[in-house]
């Protein structure tokens, strides 16, 4: 139940179903443990929430022996990639996110506005290719795969 201010901003797409569940579901795991987790922002692709964390928060997150991450994967009822946000260069937080190895990031200037080519030894496209809309939403930019 919510009140009717935070109805209208689910209803409205200002603020997420998934985050509202989530933010439950981590309030109760950090009542039962006693300490603050938290979480930047969610993003879904392919029935997978992928859950932005600052630094300070990522082991809490996942929490002893991935205790915390399996009982919100239980509460949520899907799978949950935990995805820290660090200060870095895009390469970086790119590989962390798609878990295979650069070759090279490309800057491409077009009318519509800046995006990025990164390009990826072509071994992980079953891997890489279903998260290139997460990553865009991650870093806030459009951002394209290329396997060489």
């Amino acid at each position: 139940m919510l009140c009717s201010v935070c109805s209208r901003h689910v209803d409205s797409g200002a603020i997420k179903k998934i985050d509202v569940d989530l933010s439950r579901a981590l309030y109760k795991i950090s009542k039962e443990s006693g300490f603050e987790i938290d979480f930047v922002d969610t993003v879904e692709s392919n029935g997978r929430i992928f859950v932005i964390v600052e630094s300070k928060y990522a082991a809490r997150f996942i929490g002893p022996g991935g205790r915390t991450i399996k009982k919100l994967v239980e509460a949520v009822g899907r799978p949950i990639k935990m995805l820290e946000r660090a200060e870095g260069s895009d390469k970086h937080i790119i590989e962390k996110l798609i878990a295979a190895q650069i070759i090279g990031i490309n800057k491409v200037y077009t009318q519509s506005g800046e995006s990025m080519k990164v390009r990826i030894d072509r071994r992980y496209i079953k891997n890489v290719q279903p998260l290139a809309d997460v990553a865009g939403k991650v870093l806030g930019r459009k951002i394209s795969f290329v396997f060489e």
